[in-house]
């Protein structure tokens, strides 16, 4: 598995793609599938907290002062 710490969002997303495809071809030995499968988790869980992040970051609005606060949406 490459250095996913590097890897962009888009990188991990594809390259997990790649690995359950992989396993849903199921021509890959006990063992690989094993390594894969973990290989898999991470990144699943490295995508999760980017998008955790990202979701953050969109949920902000600068206000007048020019600091960031939560988004509200006035009724």
């Amino acid at each position: 598995m490459e250095n996913n710490k590097k890897q962009s969002f888009e990188e991990k997303l594809n390259s997990l793609e790649t690995i359950v495809k992989l396993l849903e071809n199921g021509d890959v030995s006990l063992d690989d599938a094993m390594t894969k499968f973990n290989e898999g988790m991470i990144l699943a869980n490295e995508c999760n907290k980017i998008l955790e992040e990202a979701n953050k970051t969109i949920t902000k609005s600068l206000n007048k002062d020019g600091k960031l606060e939560d988004f509200k949406i006035e009724e």
